[in-house]
């Protein structure tokens, strides 16, 4: 079965209008190429609390694109000028779940469940001070 992590989130507008954001792989995939950079340095932005605008207009339209293909990036960042407080909150809700559902289908292996393989020791000859030794 495949893994199915994302986080969604229910983002109702100043206009009446309700949309809803998935962020998932897919959502990743189109805030990476819409921001011009890499997830790492997307969430390193984002936890500093001070991505460029163009980053979170990325990341709002890639969470939006799953539900709402028809929106365009210039109709998203126009929502941050209608919404700014709702499309923070919404985005802050569907990130947050999608942390934890992530963690929670790829939990990190504990130092017990770590098998320790044990490393090796020279190419196979005898060696000294002074070099290989004649086997």
């Amino acid at each position: 079965m495949a893994n199915k992590v994302f986080g969604e989130a229910r983002l109702p507008l100043a206009d009446g209008r309700e949309l809803t954001l998935r962020f998932d792989f897919n959502a990743m995939c189109e805030i990476e190429e819409a921001a011009g950079q890499g997830t790492e340095s997307i969430m390193e932005a984002v936890a500093k609390g001070n991505p460029r605008l163009k980053v979170a207009r990325a990341m709002l339209y890639g969470g939006l694109r799953f539900y709402h293909r028809d929106l365009g990036l210039d109709d998203v960042g126009d929502l941050f000028l209608t919404d700014r407080d709702a499309v923070n909150e919404a985005m802050g809700r569907a990130m947050e779940e999608f942390a934890t559902r992530q963690a929670a289908a790829n939990p990190l292996p504990g130092p017990r469940a770590v098998k320790a393989t044990p490393r090796p020791r020279g190419i196979g000859t005898l060696s000294s001070k002074s070099g290989a030794k004649a086997a």
